[in-house]
């Protein structure tokens, strides 16, 4: 069982193609708070494209420890979601009622001022229940960010605890398009790290900027059952912790989905994030014409926890007002 609470209230100590010989190709997997994956780490490497930056992370032999894994047919993505995301219930709880692998909805329908968005079950597992992980194969992760607010907190701590570089994977923490020192596509896994299998998953941690909260990995070596952490230098080859360095790594501007970073940007942004572009796009692609069901979306997503918009993004361009009339300009 993973005692969550002791990283939501840490204060940083983390901070910081077809593998595995499987003939099916990788999943590109999203996770959300509270969903725990294991696997063997193969591949870290940067990429960059016209919307930025990104970190890729390939594991194999991948298993779903806790909550359930859901497919979304029109993206052909894949999200693991934890059980208080689908039923509403955390059944470690002593005071919840049972749930049960079979409880999982084998439909997980999102409503979105009006619209549907349903995502198709793939399986279920109850840790509480000492249920066996189930093999979900290999899969990606990618981590990235937006125009407006650079990295997520969860891709700088993720280059700076995987790969090589340490600390000087991040270049600039606030320009998506050159944060990462290495997007050559390479092997860029720490050394002692290769095929280690480990724990992966994400929290959701008190920024010490505000009252937000935003999403913290979360990498755990198996074997030594200890934190993976920053190394101390950028040999490659430091052991997989590093504690004593990396009680000293923080993360300030580790606030929700940009936060508070932002706060001396302008108020009438020249870039618009791309978590508010797609809401605006979706706006108009179903016709909308009414602004209050407009604004009706734009708060169904900010409560959806598998969405990348929040309400720290929105109140930083400006407000919901000012999201939403960008719909009908």
């Amino acid at each position: 069982m993973y005692d969550y609470t002791s990283y939501e209230q840490d204060s940083g100590a983390n901070n910081g193609g077809n593998n595995g010989g499987s003939s099916e190709p990788d999943k590109n997997l999203t996770l959300t708070p509270y969903a725990p994956i294991e696997g063997d780490l193969d591949r870290v490497f940067g990429n960059a494209n016209k919307w930025g930056q990104s970190l890729g992370i390939a594991m194999t032999d991948v298993e779903l420890v806790d909550g359930c894994l859901y497919h979304d047919p029109e993206k052909g993505k894949y999200k693991a979601f934890s059980w208080r995301e689908v039923v509403g219930i955390d059944p470690a709880d002593p005071e919840a009622p049972d749930v049960t692998a079979d409880d999982a909805n084998q439909f997980l329908v999102k409503n979105y001022g009006g619209t549907e968005k349903r995502y198709e079950l793939v399986e279920a597992v109850v840790m509480a229940n000492d249920d066996d992980p189930v093999s979900i194969e290999n899969v990606i992760m990618w981590y990235g960010g937006s125009d407006r607010f650079g990295p997520k907190s969860a891709s700088k701590t993720l280059a700076k605890i995987l790969t090589t570089h340490g600390r000087e994977a991040v270049v600039d923490d606030s320009d998506i398009h050159n944060w990462l020192a290495d997007t050559s596509g390479d092997n860029i896994l720490r050394g002692d790290l290769q095929d280690r299998r480990v724990a992966f998953f994400e929290v959701k941690k008190q920024s010490n900027q505000s009252d937000r909260k935003y999403h913290h990995p979360i990498v755990k070596d198996v074997e030594l059952e200890q934190d993976v952490t920053v190394q101390n230098s950028n040999s490659g080859q430091q052991g997989t912790l590093g504690a004593d360095d990396a009680a000293n790594e923080t993360e300030p501007t580790a606030v929700a989905d940009g936060g508070s970073a932002a706060a001396s940007a302008p108020s009438e942004p020249t870039e618009v994030p791309p978590a508010i572009e797609d809401f605006i796009s979706t706006c108009q692609t179903l016709g909308y014409d009414d602004p209050e069901k407009a604004e009706a979306l734009l708060f169904d997503l900010i409560e959806d926890a598998g969405n990348d918009l929040t309400e720290n993004m929105v109140e930083d361009f400006g407000g919901a007002e000012a999201v939403v009339s960008r719909v009908f300009e």
